[in-house]
């Protein structure tokens, strides 16, 4: 935790150097500007971009930055800033490069606090929004007591297929809430259906295929806070060789759903059903490799078989528990 925190660190500091090269930038191009009054204004630029991109603090040090620049040349190089002859006297100079220099630090604060608010308000609806998504999935663990604990499983797997795949934090995150809500629509789904012992008819199937769709219609309302897991969640039950739900194929299936697809598969195998018993690790493993470019995307069985040991451990330690 600690060397995530260090390594953000070090990412937001190299942020704030590139707007403070900026400033510095702007104030070298300043030095050879004849009309340098007029130019001023271009210092709002950096501390624009650092309130937007970083904040309140580091818009205000752009523009002190900026401003302790300007009066050292103001101050080394007196005729650097021209004046009218009418009224050119120091005074007027200082005054008129202080009250630039207030505005300037000024709007740094403002803007910057803006941001601050913005990046609170997206915290706390970032917490409602997994509070939302932990409720969900009581539910769905509620609908099915044979999966009482499938989605949780299906995501912690889904989450280590992501990572192993070198996703970016932001799909993983969509990867692992999608993954928790999958099979949300279940709870639309008949129990005769859900726990039925034996084979399931045609219209059993076509009630099953349903869930997929009854998931997207509970969530849309939750507006753009879910937009990205929609897809992952309508079309996780996809084949690679378009043989699924919707029939769509390789490449056009969201790379979410196909990471769910295996997951989900996996756990199902491993877990005693109504219709049969539970297959081994291995066996279950080998199911999914010999499925791979039929049933699964052939990257994401590989990545699946490559964390397998790290996988079947991470299950372990969860029964253990």
């Amino acid at each position: 935790m600690d060397k995530q925190i260090f390594k953000n660190k070090i990412n937001i500091d190299k942020e704030l150097v590139n707007i403070l090269l900026f400033v510095a930038l702007a104030c070298f191009i300043y030095f050879f500007i004849i009309n340098q009054r007029a130019f001023l204004n271009i210092f709002y630029l950096p501390v624009l971009l650092g309130a937007y991109f970083l904040g309140k603090r580091y818009a205000v040090i752009s523009a002190v930055f900026a401003v302790i620049i300007i009066f050292f040349f103001a101050y080394f190089f007196p005729k650097s800033f021209g004046m009218p002859p009418a009224s050119q006297t120091e005074f007027f100079k200082w005054l008129d490069l202080l009250t630039w220099g207030l505005f300037l630090i000024f709007t740094g604060y403002c803007m910057g606090l803006l941001y601050d608010k913005k990046e609170q308000s997206k915290k706390e609806l970032q917490k409602t929004y997994s509070g939302i998504i932990e409720m969900l999935s009581l539910v769905i663990a509620s609908a099915d007591n044979y999966t009482q604990s499938h989605s949780q499983r299906v995501s912690q797997i889904a989450v280590m297929i992501a990572r192993q795949m070198k996703l970016d934090s932001v799909e993983v995150e969509n990867i692992r809430v999608a993954s928790l809500l999958h099979d949300l629509g279940k709870v639309g789904v008949s129990e005769d259906v859900l726990l039925k012992a034996t084979a399931l008819t045609e219209k059993d199937k076509a009630a099953m295929r349903k869930h997929t769709w009854m998931a997207v219609n509970m969530l849309e309302p939750l507006g753009e806070t879910v937009k990205d897991i929609i897809p992952i969640i309508l079309h996780h039950h996809e084949k690679y060789d378009g043989s699924g739900y919707y029939k769509t194929v390789s490449d056009d299936i969201p790379r979410g759903a196909k990471i769910i697809a295996v997951a989900d598969v996996y756990d199902a195998l491993t877990t005693d059903r109504p219709y049969r018993k539970a297959f081994s690790p291995l066996q279950a493993k080998q199911e999914i490799i010999d499925n791979a470019g039929k049933d699964f995307d052939p990257q994401v069985v590989e990545a699946f078989n490559q964390i397998f040991s790290y996988i079947e451990a991470d299950r372990f330690l969860a029964h253990s528990a």
